[in-house]
């Protein structure tokens, strides 16, 4: 059997193993990749181009299994702005607990523009605003909600600071995000009937 059959794939489950011990990768060498997945380290850069490529793949592997979960639980409440709150807060309780891996998620997307975690909005928000808002309105409050919870996890020691709030406390993070969700939602609550 030649070498480079399934190397591909090999090479993506070791990562994703990686991500999912939370491991830091950027400890880990493309040859120490290699070596796990039984693979020449050249074939990395063939597949993937780089390694960070390749990180960014298989964060995006994850990212699928990851929404569905956070989703779920944010599904049991009726109350529109209730259901946005609790998936705000069910995507920051899954950054701080899978800390390593949700920096390199957030790092990602907010580096090279990707938007896995603004999709899983998306949807909700349109369930909540029907015809009422474009998709480019609902894109832009999907960023309005996420992009500032990335940026602070990215920074939360100089956030907790700024904003008096224990980023690393889930009552105190959980409060600043109901005011985040709060915020964008008062003007609409008229407009919900809520």
């Amino acid at each position: 059997m030649n070498e480079n059959t399934g190397a591909k794939e090999r090479i993506m489950d070791v990562v994703i193993k990686l991500l999912q011990e939370q491991k830091d990768i950027s400890k880990i060498t493309n040859r120490q990749i290699a070596q796990m997945a039984g693979v020449n380290s050249a074939l990395i850069n063939y597949y993937y181009q780089s390694k960070e490529n390749l990180v960014n793949t298989a964060v995006g592997f994850c990212m699928g299994d990851i929404a569905k979960t956070i989703l779920k639980k944010s599904a049991s409440e009726n109350h529109p702005v209730h259901r946005v709150k609790n998936l705000v807060k069910a995507i920051s309780d899954f950054a701080f607990s899978n800390y390593t891996f949700a920096e390199i998620v957030f790092s990602s997307e907010l580096k090279h523009g990707s938007i896995n975690t603004i999709q899983m909005i998306i949807p909700l928000l349109k369930e909540i605003f029907g015809d009422k808002k474009t998709d480019i309105e609902l894109k832009l409050m999907a960023f309005q909600l996420i992009i500032p919870m990335q940026v602070m996890f990215l920074n939360a020691k100089e956030y907790t600071t700024y904003l008096s709030h224990d980023l690393w406390d889930i009552h105190s993070r959980n409060k600043l995000l109901d005011k985040l969700v709060n915020n964008m939602f008062d003007y609409y609550l008229d407009e919900l009937n809520c």
